[in-house]
């Protein structure tokens, strides 16, 4: 899974550590992610290279 807060959920729930409501609960999203998979080299082909950006210095 992408999101390991969601793994995290999904074992708790099948531990019994949280009811069915509260997995629903701590599942919801809470930000947007924007993440987009591409399971094939026919679907990469859909993409397009705009642009790229040099970053220096970030920690």
């Amino acid at each position: 899974m992408a999101d390991d807060a969601i793994y995290n959920y999904v074992q708790g729930f099948i531990y019994g550590k949280y009811s069915r409501n509260a997995f629903w609960e701590l599942a919801k999203f809470k930000y947007p992610t924007h993440q987009i998979s591409f399971h094939t080299a026919r679907a990469l082909t859909t993409l397009k290279f705009l642009e790229g950006v040099m970053v220096y210095g970030e920690e």
